[in-house]
């Protein structure tokens, strides 16, 4: 039975306080522990087998204007093309503009040799020239130039293309072929090139999409507050977004919607995610050691892939911009022990 709770209905919030020092973390991390320390997770709202908590922070680190990829593109400020001769994994981008453009990982382009997705978090910079930025191919069947330049059709990769892009494993590209196709199939979007786009144009898709957005499209207008989403399909977390500001949040969110509008496509389950799954994952983030590296461009990454989780965070100034978090698997509890001095007391929101 659809289930539908209300966007004006209180939000019974619950805080992730988290009481330890720095010196009790032991790694690398720090950045993402004391995001996750400051969140509240509000109650579930749902639509058929599709479940979507929002999450609020009162106390936001950075308030930069940062730009999306399709702001950037619809004034022109950005270029992305191929490199020269064309390289599969890769892509060229300038900044042509004065500000900070942010481009999500998962987020798709269309044109020139074959429609690519963005492999992870980028921050460019003001005036950034030629930034090779990491792609997967997401049109199979084709390698001719149809466009100069690529262009957005304002799109996200479903959460599986994104966990595998952001995994980078060395099977990601064809896990990813396989996970096009199979979309193809379930949206009854058959392409002469295997091409993602074709299943967002798909009559399937293009339904479930606009119900989902006639549903749930106003999550951000819950509370002025909303920094992100845990996403449910069926009785399982599919993905959490949590963005630097309730702004960058609120201008990404309606491509995360209908990302998981295709996540949703062919499951029957109308079990749901609660707010305490929501609770628990957050604390296995928090719990996670995370390994530094370099960004693309401004900033560096702090990743945890491991058989429970597969999380990236891009860091800039010492603010996460964006965290993306992926279950890699059914956790077994009891199977590793928890260090008790690492908890997240929960405490409910008067």
């Amino acid at each position: 039975m659809t289930k539908i709770i209300g966007f004006l209905v209180a939000v019974v919030a619950v805080a992730l306080s988290v009481a330890l020092s720095r010196d009790a973390v032991a790694a690398r991390g720090d950045e993402v522990a004391d995001l996750i320390g400051i969140l509240e997770v509000g109650e579930p709202v749902y639509y058929e087998n599709l479940t979507i908590i929002p999450v609020y922070t009162t106390r936001t680190s950075d308030n930069s204007p940062y730009t999306t990829l399709d702001e950037a593109m619809d004034n022109k400020w950005l270029e992305i093309t191929e490199v020269e001769g064309g390289r599969v994994p890769q892509v060229k981008v300038t900044n042509h503009s004065d500000r900070y453009i942010f481009l999500m990982g998962g987020e798709i382009l269309t044109g020139c040799r074959q429609d690519r997705l963005v492999g992870r978090d980028v921050l460019l910079g003001p005036k950034s020239k030629d930034v090779i930025v990491p792609v997967y191919c997401v049109e199979h069947g084709r390698w001719t130039y149809e466009s100069s330049t690529f262009s957005s059709k304002k799109n996200l990769g479903t959460v599986r293309l994104r966990a595998e892009s952001q995994k980078g494993a060395g099977d990601a590209q064809t896990n990813i072929w396989s996970e096009v196709s199979q979309l193809g199939e379930r949206a009854g979007a058959p392409s002469a090139t295997d091409r993602f786009q074709s299943v967002f144009e798909s009559e399937t898709a293009r339904r479930k999409i606009g119900d989902l957005e006639a549903r749930l499209g106003t999550i951000p207008d819950l509370y002025p507050d909303v920094t992100g989403v845990i996403v449910g399909v069926g009785p399982e977390i599919t993905s959490v977004d949590i963005f630097a500001t309730p702004s960058l949040f609120a201008r990404l969110w309606p491509k995360i919607l209908k990302s998981s509008a295709l996540a949703d496509l062919g499951h029957d389950s109308y079990h749901s995610i609660t707010q305490s799954d929501a609770i628990d994952f957050l604390r296995e983030l928090h719990e996670k050691q995370y390994a530094e590296k370099p960004a693309v461009d401004l900033g560096f990454e702090l990743s945890a892939v491991d058989y429970e989780v597969n999380v990236n965070a891009l860091v800039y100034r010492n603010a996460v911009i964006h965290v993306a978090g992926f279950p890699e698997a059914h956790p077994v509890h009891g199977e590793k022990p928890r260090d008790p001095e690492r908890r997240i007391p929960v405490i409910r929101r008067p």
